[in-house]
């Protein structure tokens, strides 16, 4: 501001001192008046509005706190919201959930049951540590953990990501009963532990899929930073082997520098955790390390055997054959949690015969069945079955047919993979269309918005000049803008708003004001020079000064409907439809 001052004003009061200023633009010189006093308060207003963030963040006080454990709330009602559903459409728990073990890991990649439990460890100092159980427990086994942090390593497809939800789930549950930090599950894959520290990623990972954080007004100033820094969140990090291969030394090393209290989950594949390891030398040294073990025979019938008498009866063939050749082919593909949850899935309707499973000429080995199973997935799931609770106001998901459903997601995966990403966001799905189609649509949509904006003008100046300035501004405009990084919504309501809605209009008429001075001063320049305008000098001001106050007031309105929630969403499209 001072540059742009100095530059703009310090010449022109030169002239004025030293009477060289040409004698066509001496009328106008009056126009410098408006503008300086906009800039001026354009400046005021920007230096209270930085003075009085500056003492929100070093006077949080009381109400901050308080503020701050209702955003911990708030987030802690949305991520059960968000993952019951996820759970039941994964149908974790119907009719029952596949029982799968885990214990302590034999790899080398754990540290000391010493440097794990602390120096108060019964019995002396053990020198291995012996942790075992079941999903319905993996909860209670983590806050029995003194430091609480804890790695869970399995095999591809071995049931990582479930076991995390279920965890997220259950120490949501023992929060509900006991107080204590919110879970948040969070994939890793866009961790570069180079070029971001963890706890940067994660407020970052925070904002965007929970906007609603950075309201200062209900959730308190840096909601995001205070909730990850003061250890009000539990990071369940998932998929540390979806990072780069090249990356998973770093990141490892990079998770161990977190404070030995802060508590961590991370899930990884066991080769590649095994991998960086040993290629750098370190492990989580308080964090304990538990395997997935592969589900046995027994596990898998009662698992397929759980729907009720007509479930057993269609599933007897395969579960006859189970139990006559635990080490076939068709054993082994189920022993794999995902694979097993997958045969559920696609025979699941009553007219679906599993049977088909038995077929040795189609199905030769583990692939052929695995591959045959993910290929039937989508079909079996995007079938016409009840869409789960919704968690806002409206008419429930639309169904979508299976082809449909195929060639859309095809074009997601394939668009990721070309992208090397394993990340979505709904709200980012225009990146997908090419660079300049977005540009051209945006500038398309700009011109539009200019020739009608244009028509004000044309009141005035004339068509002709109208139009020229309007789209002129259109297409400047098409130029410079870009789409937002994060969802958002209209907000209609008016009660406990209307100090914001103030703000926004005093906002927005010091652009606007600043705009129609500034257009003015463009008519009354090009008047000075020589050219000629339909209506004189007066009408184009006019024009001016209304073209720029209807821009401030619609301005204006843009911002105060476009404030950040007041409450915190799911990240779903249905949560900010």
């Amino acid at each position: 501001m001072i540059f742009v001052l100095t530059v703009l004003v310090v010449p022109l009061a030169t002239n004025i001192a030293g009477n060289t200023v040409p004698d066509r633009v001496r009328p106008y010189l009056w126009l410098a008046w408006p503008v300086a006093a906009l800039a001026a308060v354009a400046a005021a207003v920007l230096e209270v509005r930085r003075r009085q963030g500056a003492a929100a963040l070093a006077h949080a006080g009381s109400g901050g706190e308080e503020r701050l454990r209702h955003a911990a709330q708030e987030l802690a009602e949305t991520v059960h919201r968000q993952w019951s559903a996820e759970a039941q459409t994964r149908m974790l728990h119907r009719p029952q959930p596949l029982q799968v073990r885990w214990s302590s890991t034999g790899l080398p990649v754990a540290a000391s049951a010493a440097a794990v439990l602390g120096e108060g460890v019964v019995g002396g100092r053990p020198t291995r540590l012996r942790l075992r159980g079941g999903i319905d427990d993996i909860a209670g086994k983590y806050v029995r953990l003194p430091r609480r942090q804890l790695v869970l390593l399995g095999a591809p497809g071995a049931g990582k990501t479930v076991l995390a939800i279920l965890l997220t789930l259950g120490l949501l549950k023992h929060r509900r009963a006991h107080g204590g930090p919110v879970p948040v599950l969070l994939s890793l894959s866009s961790w570069d532990p180079r070029a971001e520290q963890l706890d940067a990623w994660v407020i970052r990972r925070l904002v965007e899929d929970y906007p609603a954080l950075v309201n200062s007004e209900v959730f308190g100033p840096q909601a995001a930073p205070r909730l990850v820094t003061d250890g009000r969140v539990v990071p369940v990090l998932d998929g540390l082997d979806e990072i780069p291969a090249e990356l998973h030394t770093a990141a490892i090393e990079a998770l161990d520098q977190i404070a030995p209290g802060r508590p961590l989950v991370i899930t990884c594949r066991s080769e590649e955790y095994e991998t960086a390891v040993a290629t750098g030398g370190t492990v989580l040294t308080t964090a304990a390390v538990v395997e997935l073990e592969p589900v046995g025979v027994r596990e898998v019938v009662v698992f397929l055997s759980a729907g009720g008498p007509a479930a057993e009866l269609r599933w007897g063939p395969v579960l006859a054959h189970l139990r006559a050749c635990p080490g076939g082919p068709l054993a082994q593909a189920l022993s794999s949690p995902l694979i097993a949850v997958l045969a559920r899935a696609v025979y699941s309707a009553p007219t679906a015969d599993p049977a088909e499973l038995l077929d040795s000429g189609r199905f030769r080995d583990r692939a052929a069945l695995e591959g045959h199973l993910l290929d039937s997935f989508v079909s079996a799931v995007y079938a016409q079955r009840p869409p789960p609770p919704d968690d806002g106001p409206g008419t429930s998901p639309p169904q979508y047919s299976p082809e449909l459903a195929h060639r859309w997601l095809s074009f997601v995966a394939a668009h990721m993979e070309r992208h090397t990403t394993r990340d979505l966001a709904w709200w980012q799905l225009h990146w997908i269309f090419p660079r300049t189609g977005r540009r051209v649509i945006g500038m398309v949509l700009e011109l539009l918005t200019g020739a009608v904006a244009g028509i004000g003008v044309a009141l005035g100046l004339g068509l002709g000049v109208g139009m020229v300035a309007g789209v002129a501004g259109g297409l400047s405009a098409g130029l410079v803008a870009m789409a937002p990084s994060h969802p958002g919504y209209a907000n209609l309501q008016i009660r406990g708003r209307l100090r914001l809605l103030g703000r926004k209009l005093a906002l927005g008429l010091s652009v606007g004001l600043m705009m129609g001075a500034g257009a003015a001063s463009a008519f009354g320049i090009a008047a000075g020079l020589g050219f000629e305008m339909g209506g004189g000098v007066r009408s184009a001001m006019k024009a001016a000064g209304t073209a720029g106050l209807s821009a401030g007031i619609a301005f204006a309105a843009m911002m105060w409907l476009n404030a950040p929630a007041d409450a915190i969403r799911s990240p779903s499209v249905q949560a900010f439809a």
